[in-house]
């Protein structure tokens, strides 16, 4: 197996073998994203199921699943757990990914680097608009849902069972914390 360097642009991304590892690139550093743990996996079909019945029934859009790439720009390239794209702007929609900021994105908190999603990508998506952004935090049974006001990205965190998450940018779309996290005690360490 060829041991590369992590690619530091989208072009040297671009250019990377099909079955490469997968990798995000932010700011010109090129970060190395492994496969997501089965809790992991849980939660994100949980999300992903709810946002695509909630996303098909009033057409507004379509709902995304990583891996699928977000190029925001030669030197930022990121793969979030799920994302939003309305109606009115397939343009940004291409073959290869995303190509432009995305209306909602949803990261699952990585347990390796869980710095580089409350921190790195906050400021990452806050430099480039991202109107929702929502921080799943896995072992403390929470979310951050971060929403645009005006200019900045502002924060409410919701962690009881009977506190529910309303979306600004699907109007009517709401999940309580406990149907995100639903199913992920069942599976066993190891």
């Amino acid at each position: 197996m060829e041991v590369r360097e992590p690619p530091v642009s989208y072009s040297e991304y671009r250019d990377l073998p099909d079955d490469a590892p997968r990798y995000e690139i932010i700011g010109g550093v090129g970060y190395l994203t492994p496969s997501p743990g089965g809790r992991h996996q849980i939660v994100s079909a949980n999300l992903q199921y709810r946002f695509y019945q909630f996303v098909q029934a009033h057409r507004l859009g379509r709902v995304f699943v990583a891996p699928f790439d977000v190029v925001l720009s030669e030197r930022d390239v990121v793969q979030p757990d799920l994302l939003f794209i309305s109606g009115g702007r397939w343009e940004i929609v291409r073959e290869r990914g995303v190509f432009g900021v995305p209306d909602l994105i949803v990261e699952i908190v990585s347990p390796s680097d869980p710095n580089r999603d409350r921190q790195g990508k906050l400021a990452l998506y806050r430099q480039y608009g991202v109107r929702e952004y929502w921080i799943v935090d896995l072992p403390n049974r929470a979310v951050d849902l971060w929403l645009s006001r005006e200019t900045a990205l502002d924060t409410r965190r919701v962690t009881a069972k009977d506190d529910c998450l309303e979306s600004a940018i699907m109007p009517g779309f709401t999940i309580r914390p406990d149907e995100i996290f639903e199913g992920v005690d069942q599976l066993s360490e190891g």
